[in-house]
């Protein structure tokens, strides 16, 4: 968490504060749309209403003064009366109009902010789900955080602006009676919007310091309850890791409570005092208007109402002000980590370029992983001819995965040239269909699960299962009630889930279903497979494959026969090269991994 820790000096983003916050307004008017605008520009007159109303107060206590003189007509005071009615409303309305309309903009930024946290994740280059840069953290800390501060942030600048005519009318009004009224509640306010300043920066600090104890503890949690996979209840029942599962919890919950808890006791005792102070000073303006009153009678009782009515509005604009001007400061981090998602280097979305051959080539590629400096591939030099049928092997961790996702257009070599069909790897994904060792579930039909692979491809049903025949999957299909039409997946309205087994046909299924694919890869395509299965998708494994260029990894080594060439990966280098007969003959390290597992089959 190096990157991320804010403490440790490391910048979120490269933006000046007064840019993030030009930038956060544009976005907050883009996303309000022409009601929303419109409503919010009618707030800056609106602003000037209270300190309307106070003046009308005002002038209708000196009237009612008046009159009790028997020295003006009643019907003046009616009028002033009327207006001060009017106004009153009109900022009710208005007041309630713009809280309706706040809260309808909140949601959509809120919206935006998903949509803008999805759009970076499936699009930024895969090293960063591979968590380069601490991205993992960092999209945490904007989804749990940031997205929603920001969301705040960005409603409220127009806000503040408000205020701020507000403050500045307020103050005016409250000048011509006293001038020192006005400077005590500057003061006073500086306390609170100090605070604020302070609480809002050790929030960040606590969110971006705290944030890997409070996953911790969730994860804990969670695999008490089994919320990760069902298999976890059974190993924690089974072993009796309760009361050990739940002490390892409690502990470091307990001390991420308890920091936080100290924390928000030193935040409400400090804003107590605050409270208290602004209470105070409140009393002892209306005793400043009340005195000035007494000396100089002409100033009229108007002058006391005006005061009284304004004390309240200015004391909590100015703190607003003040406050929201020291809060919005504090977010700024927050906008920025936002902004930081956009400057992530992009995956080159042009991947619908389609290919004309299968052929596979690597030259002197080197790779990496982001954040290690392992080498896990060294000095790759391969050429796979279009159409033939490879089986890459090797002890785990010895690169074949990796290899797998350098084929994909996953990550990028740091030393080295890749061409998949003549193109680059990410461009040519059209065309290479691939059962991946941690297949996806999609809770919807069995019909999306498979046909999603080639969305272009409009299929029957019957076409559908022929094709599922001719590769021996139709079995999962033809044991559900609704056949293709059938929910499965944990959400499904009978919590149909499949078996590990089944839900691997389907991902077989998914490939295959790619039609204009010139290359398949299969990532131990029957690691959740029983024997039986297992040689049943072998046995026709040129129906599943045709005359694809495919590339198959598989821990179990009795297909290995039937392939065109085998790789063995060796500690990230490709140590032989052959078919199985050759590598037989070479007694190599091939030939020691089959011989120890043509002993299991004995």
């Amino acid at each position: 968490m190096s990157k991320f820790n804010i403490e440790a000096g490391e910048k979120p983003y490269a933006d000046g504060k007064f840019k993030t916050l030009l930038r956060a307004l544009k976005v907050s008017i883009k996303i309000k749309g022409p009601f929303s605008l419109f409503i919010s520009f009618l707030g800056f007159p609106a602003a000037l209403l209270p300190v309307i109303l106070a003046g009308q107060l005002a002038i209708l206590t000196d009237e009612l003064q008046i009159l009790m003189g028997g020295d003006r007509a009643v019907s003046y005071a009616l009028t002033i009366f009327a207006i001060v009615v009017t106004l009153y409303v009109a900022q009710v309305l208005i007041g309630a109009i713009q809280r309706h309309v706040n809260g309808i903009d909140e949601i959509k930024i809120g919206r935006y902010i998903q949509r803008a946290v999805m759009h970076h994740k499936c699009n930024v280059k895969y090293k960063y789900i591979e968590n380069h840069d601490d991205f993992q953290n960092r999209i945490a800390f904007t989804q749990d955080h940031a997205g929603r501060t920001m969301a705040q942030s960005m409603g409220s600048i127009i806000s503040l602006l408000q205020r701020v005519v507000a403050f500045v009318a307020a103050s005016f009004a409250m000048w011509s009676v006293n001038p020192i009224i006005v400077l005590l509640l500057y003061v006073t306010a500086v306390p609170a919007a100090i605070l604020a300043y302070i609480q809002q920066d050790e929030t960040f600090r606590r969110r971006t310091k705290w944030m890997e104890e409070g996953h911790l503890a969730m994860h804990y949690y969670q695999t008490i309850l089994g919320a990760y996979h069902y298999g976890n209840m059974q190993e924690v029942r089974h072993y009796g890791l309760f009361d050990y599962m739940k002490k390892r919890w409690r502990t470091i919950a307990d001390a991420f409570v308890t920091k936080n808890r100290k924390l928000m006791a030193k935040h409400v005792r400090f804003n107590i005092v605050a409270d208290f102070l602004r209470s105070a000073v409140y009393l002892g303006v209306l005793l400043i208007a009340a005195h000035a009153i007494y000396v100089n009678p002409t100033v009229g009782l108007g002058a006391f109402t005006l005061v009284f009515a304004l004390t309240g509005q200015l004391q909590g604009v100015t703190s607003e002000v003040f406050v929201g001007i020291m809060t919005l400061k504090q977010n700024i981090p927050y906008m920025q980590e936002f902004f930081y998602l956009d400057t992530l280097e992009r995956e080159d979305m042009r991947s619908g370029t389609a290919i004309s051959t299968g052929e596979i080539v690597f030259e002197g590629v080197n790779f990496s992983y982001p954040n290690t400096e392992a080498i896990v591939l060294r000095d790759i030099n391969i050429c796979i001819r279009n159409g033939e049928k490879i089986a890459v092997v090797g002890e785990n961790g010895s690169g074949k995965s990796t290899f797998i996702s350098l084929v994909c257009g996953m990550f990028e070599p740091q030393e080295g040239k890749i061409h998949v069909g003549a193109v680059q790897p990410v461009q040519a994904r059209s065309g290479v269909s691939v059962v991946f060792q941690d297949f996806a579930h999609y809770d919807s039909s069995l019909r999306d699960n498979i046909t999603v692979s080639d969305k272009s491809r409009n299929a029957s049903d019957d076409e559908i299962m022929a094709l599922l025949r001719s590769i021996n999957v139709a079995d999962v299909i033809e044991e559900q009630t609704e056949g293709l039409s059938e929910l499965v997946g944990s959400f499904s309205e009978k919590t149909n889930n499949l078996s590990g087994g089944q839900w691997q046909k389907i991902s077989i299924a998914r490939a295959a279903y790619r039609k204009d694919a010139k290359i398949m890869i299969l990532d131990e395509p029957t690691s959740a497979l029983d024997p039986l299965a297992e040689a049943q998708l072998y046995h026709n494994f040129s129906g599943l494959t045709g005359d694809k260029t495919t590339i198959l990894i598989s821990h179990r080594l009795g297909i290995t026969a039937t392939v065109d060439r085998i790789l063995v990966f060796h500690e990230g280098r490709i140590v032989e090269d052959g078919s199985h007969a050759d590598l037989i003959k070479q007694d190599g390290y091939y030939a020691e991994m089959y011989r120890a597992q043509a002993q299991w089959y004995q």
